[in-house]
């Protein structure tokens, strides 16, 4: 022990000592919190290296500075802020199985700020290991007022400096090489930034990460329409024409889209088992709109959202294209985008009003301003709303509040309309007051898992009292009602505690089953159709709008979508999921790996060379439409090109701030359903259960900046 503290009172000691102690906290890291998925004696040794060449080129900076204790500060920063860095991709890690980027954290006026509201819901008893070198050098520096090294004072030559920053480089390149041997263009074909992580270490990640942001950023500068060619012919060799059958089935109706907040497919018909051994359905009234004879469901229908989540959804959803590699469209383009959107189309196609309705602020995920972009005339977030006490959660007003008090501006809408519901009481981390509790929680050591189910069935009984509202109102007959699943609520990394209750075994849980699980609701119910069934067809949520508007008779040839109606015969029954993997009927595909979708059977090794060649190039191609949409988006491609069905693109010129005047002065208020019944508010017909409201109705006093429903 003595020999290697006389090591380190020499010549770099704080230098060695720092580089070691991020190394050890970061390969820890690797092991506890990432699942990097490591195979092999080549991977092991990568693993165990590529903390060491960024860490040292970073502390090789401090070796710039020639007063020794300047050296020392610099090289303990340095410390405290890689650690940071590899405790902030940490927490996020451990909800959302992925690593944080630029556009994530630059974005800290919306979604971070939630982040930051379930921070304590992401920390673990360990953590403090990560930090405590940090809070013991902070205790000698500043009140021990010592040294656990004594202080090199002696000037190093700066030849030698430059040196070790060279060996740094060097240790990178080096590393660079060994990552192309296993995993030839790591950095230009990996849709997953876990292998470029496993490669390459967290620190290059991040830097890589700023650097392809700065890069993106370029990309719209350089743009013209000669790079419309490509997509122009993927979109034209894409399109599927429609079903006879089907189209036109929900033409003219009014559209509800309601998106169903972390809802997954495995909650359709399932029954959870309490502690005493009964059964109890947690989601009962979606489960029976799914199963009804009015209603085109699909159980093989997958999210395909990234970093975005719920607005990555909204941007398949409504445009039918795909999220961005990293960050959000939302955040990253929704302000200045040009966008061939479902409120736009719906409007010049048949003369819908388009309104979208959140019970949260409409800075969360940049709403606000992609909304203007996408040409909502309507937006209804938390200021039209009654969010103060116990009304709201984390994220926003709780939903069978939200659905009540939203009747208050559906009723005003000019029919027909486009409108769209984002719920948020199912939402991570699955908080609720025990007063809207009525539902028994899971039996798991995870908390978040035992309490999924409660929101969920809090959930499906708001959306059922929605239900019961549309029907006595007259609204039902006359819409088509939209509902997906937005993304998965129970993470990766959580996976494994969740498989008993899916009957599967935690011991044998892969990335087979997680991407399995990747599956949600999709049900569009059109009352009266009569022809509804569950079909079995493999699509995802960018095939959402070419099919909704198929059903509504509407032709999708000439718009550049990615998806396709789910509905044609002449779909594609390939997925592509934001993070590269790609799910057929038969196969599964990660990186160089392939499983049998229905058995889960790793199948790689069972291929000839030139079999897995062109499998690999089948993934390939379904892997395309993701570039494609990448360079729509990055670009800006749509601003040079304008479809024949679309004659311009709506502008909203007000404040959303300012519409209910709007509203009450639009040509068409005659159509709406307050108007055709003389005035009168359908409100009364609403049947609620919330006791928030009843507490409200009794004489409790709203404490809110404004009225609701009343911004200044």
């Amino acid at each position: 022990m003595s020999n290697i503290k006389e090591l380190l009172n020499k010549r770099y000691g704080y230098f060695i000592l720092f580089l070691f102690l991020f190394w050890l906290k970061t390969y820890m890291a690797y092991w506890i919190e990432f699942s990097l998925g490591v195979s092999g004696i080549f991977e092991h040794i990568i693993l165990f290296i590529n903390p060491v060449a960024t860490g040292v080129i970073l502390l090789s900076i401090a070796l710039f500075f020639s007063s020794p204790s300047l050296r020392k500060w610099a090289m303990f920063i340095m410390l405290v802020l890689m650690t940071l860095l590899l405790y902030s991709n940490i927490l996020y890690y451990r909800e959302f199985a992925d690593f944080l980027t630029f556009n994530i954290v630059s974005g800290t006026n919306n979604v971070t700020t939630g982040l930051f509201a379930s921070i304590f819901e992401m920390m673990r008893i360990w953590d403090f290991l990560y930090w405590v070198d940090i809070m013991l050098f902070v205790y000698l520096f500043f009140y021990k007022k010592e040294a656990p090294l004594a202080e090199d004072k002696k000037e190093h030559k700066r030849r030698t400096k430059a040196m070790v920053t060279l060996v740094g480089v060097l240790l990178l390149v080096g590393n660079l090489i060994l990552a192309e041997i296993d995993r030839p263009q790591l950095l230009t074909r990996t849709f997953d930034r876990n292998y470029i992580v496993k490669y390459l270490g967290l620190n290059f990640f991040t830097g890589y990460d700023v650097f392809q942001s700065s890069q993106n950023s370029q990309m719209r500068v350089s743009a013209d329409e000669s790079d419309l060619g490509k997509v122009f012919n993927f979109s034209a060799e894409n399109h599927a024409a429609p079903n006879p059958e089907y189209f036109g089935a929900a033409e003219g109706r009014n559209v509800i889209v309601i998106g169903l907040e972390s809802v997954q497919q495995f909650l359709i018909d399932y029954e959870l088992e309490d502690e005493y051994g009964e059964t109890h359905e947690v989601m009962p009234f979606l489960s029976s709109i799914y199963d009804n004879e009015d209603s085109y469901s699909f159980e093989n229908f997958f999210h395909q959202t990234g970093q975005g989540k719920s607005s990555d959804a909204e941007v398949l959803g409504e445009l039918s294209l795909y999220g961005l590699p990293q960050g959000s469209v939302f955040q990253s383009l929704g302000s200045t985008n040009t966008f061939h959107s479902a409120p736009n189309i719906l409007a010049q196609h048949g003369g819908y009003t388009s309104a979208a309705f959140h019970g949260n602020v409409g800075s969360f995920w940049n709403r606000t301003d992609t909304y203007q972009s996408f040409g909502y005339d309507f937006f209804f977030d938390s200021e039209f709303y009654d969010v103060s006490g116990d009304r709201s959660m984390e994220y926003g007003l709780k939903d069978k509040l939200f659905f009540h008090d939203s009747v208050e501006y559906l009723e005003q809408l000019p029919q027909p309309f486009y409108s769209k519901f984002l719920t948020v009481s199912h939402h991570f981390p699955y908080p609720l007051d025990v007063e809207n509790v009525e539902f028994p929680a899971a039996q798991t050591e995870d908390d978040t898992i035992n309490n999924y189910f409660v929101t969920a069935h809090y959930a499906d009984q708001a959306l059922e009292e929605f239900f019961n509202y549309l029907k006595s109102s007259g609204l039902y007959e006359d819409s088509i009602i939209v509902m997906y699943g937005d993304h998965y609520g129970i993470s990766d990394m959580r996976n494994p505690e969740l498989a008993p209750l899916v009957g599967e075994d935690p011991e044998e849980w892969n990335q087979y089953h997680d991407t399995q699980m990747q599956r949600v609701p999709f049900i569009m119910h059109v009352p009266g159709v009569g022809n509804g069934e569950v079909f079995d067809t493999y699509s995802g949520q960018v095939d959402m709008l070419p099919t909704l508007m198929h059903l509504l008779g509407m032709e999708t040839d000439g718009y550049l979508f990615m998806g396709q109606d789910i509905l044609s015969e002449e779909h594609d029954n390939t997925v592509p999921l934001r993070n590269g993997r790609v799910v057929t009927p038969e196969y599964t595909f990660f990186e160089q790996e392939i499983y049998d979708t229905e058995s889960g059977e790793a199948l790689q090794d069972q291929f000839t060379e030139e079999e897995l060649e062109e499998l690999y190039r089948y993934r390939d191609e379904a892997r395309e439409e993701l570039s494609h949409s990448n360079e729509i988006l990055m670009k800006d491609l749509l601003r040079f090109y304008n479809p024949e069905p679309l004659d311009g693109l709506k502008e909203i010129d007000y404040l959303y701030r300012d519409q209910l005047d709007i509203l009450e002065e639009h040509p068409e208020k005659e159509t709406s359903l307050i108007e055709q019944n003389g005035g009168e508010s359908s409100m009364e017909l609403y049947e609620t259960d919330a006791p928030e409201l009843e507490e409200y109705e009794n004489g409790a006093s709203y404490e809110g900046p404004n009225p609701p429903g009343r911004p200044e």
